[in-house]
């Protein structure tokens, strides 16, 4: 019996339990143990699905949410990495801007999306830096520690044996940031959808932050679950490819990737 849980992916474990709770939400809204106004239920979700993806509602707004968060995940992740690199590898510099990036880290982005939408206007372009902002210092810190973890005596061998700064980067300290650098890339997902949302709540007319805000001033409780829903499961799907990008990447650690 063991042997046989032993063989059911996690994957497996993952969707069975949606199942379950998709079926309980549905019998309980059925049998009126909740209120389908505020919650719904998962028959009348699919329902608003389907009409989302036939009226066009759907692709015009996640396209336009997907690219903002996708740039903003490039521009602020490069950036962040680069930054990050950058810290790691010059310690009196650190010392100078660690203290002042963990201030400005503090500062609660929602706070300053307003500052952008004034700065940069309703376009996209402000919800690409709110996105970029939301992950520039996740990818910063997170590759600052990975440089600082590199072994010190590896590195001092390598130069021992002759080897110029620029391969001590490329064939030590970067592969040894890697682990670091996807980390960063799985905790960044969600921060740059999350940032290109709180940009359309504050000023669009496109997007699915600006869908879930118009759907609850009309209290469509529905559709706002629906939204929800569906980039909950972007995510997980884009999570997943990572995992794999990051096992094929790192399979050189052999039993850690």
């Amino acid at each position: 019996m063991r042997q046989e849980r032993r063989r059911i992916s996690p994957g497996v474990w993952t969707a069975l339990f949606l199942v379950a709770a998709l079926g309980l939400w549905e019998f309980t809204a059925a049998r009126g143990y909740i209120n389908e106004f505020f919650f719904s239920r998962p028959s009348m979700l699919w329902q608003e699905f389907l009409s989302m993806v036939s009226s066009g509602m759907l692709a015009r707004h996640l396209t336009v949410t997907c690219k903002e968060a996708a740039l903003g995940l490039l521009i602020g992740g490069g950036l962040g990495t680069l930054s990050g690199l950058g810290l790691g590898l010059a310690p009196r510099v650190s010392q100078a801007l660690t203290p002042l990036m963990t201030g400005l880290n503090g500062l609660p982005k929602l706070a300053l999306g307003p500052l952008f939408i004034l700065w940069f206007g309703l376009g996209i372009r402000s919800k690409i830096l709110i996105s970029a902002l939301m992950v520039f210092f996740v990818f910063a810190f997170n590759l600052y520690a990975g440089v600082r973890d590199v072994d010190k005596e590896l590195i001092g061998a390598v130069r021992l044996l002759g080897g110029s700064r620029g391969q001590i980067l490329r064939k030590v300290i970067w592969p040894a940031c890697l682990p670091w650098l996807m980390a960063s890339l799985h905790t960044g997902l969600g921060l740059s959808l999350s940032g290109a949302i709180v940009g359309e709540y504050l000023g669009s007319v496109r997007g699915m932050g600006w869908l879930l805000s118009a759907a609850g001033d009309v209290f469509n409780a529905q559709r706002v679950l629906c939204c929800v829903l569906i980039l909950l499961i972007i995510i997980v799907v884009l999570d997943g490819m990572l995992h794999l990008l990051e096992r094929h990447l790192l399979r050189w650690r052999g039993g850690e990737g």
